[in-house]
């Protein structure tokens, strides 16, 4: 563990010694910005409350359910949806802030994390 943490320590002052221009610089910033980011979320790993809170903030607002999986989805879930989705598109969208701990767990487990399902980035809405 030490000597792995030496050589990132040695990488990342490495990193930073050729932050020479501008745009470097920006892009430094960005990096240390992410790293420090990651950190955190891997120092809260288990406190399930900091992970609820990143559920709603950064995994359930990003992405879309389409309508094929919701019509393949059984009465709670379909219920979970309605309470905290709007339809937009044929595609349901995240809208609800408030929703509860339980809830967001089901969410993952059985439509986000779930294989071959049709949940996408909404990048493209």
């Amino acid at each position: 563990m030490k000597q792995s943490y030496i050589n990132c320590l040695k990488k990342l002052r490495e990193f930073r010694k050729n932050l020479k221009v501008d745009k470097d610089v920006k892009r430094g910033k960005l990096y240390f910005t992410w790293i420090i980011d990651k950190t955190e979320k891997i120092e809260n790993e288990k406190d399930e409350e900091f992970i609820y809170n990143n559920m709603i903030q950064y995994t359930l607002k990003n992405y879309k359910i389409d309508t094929y999986t919701y019509e393949r989805l059984d009465r709670k879930l379909k219920s979970i949806v309605n309470d905290n989705y709007i339809l937009k598109n044929n595609n349901y969208i995240f809208n609800n802030i408030n929703i509860t701990k339980g809830d967001v767990l089901l969410l993952m487990k059985k439509i986000l994390f779930k294989r071959g399902n049709s949940v996408k980035l909404m990048g493209n809405i």
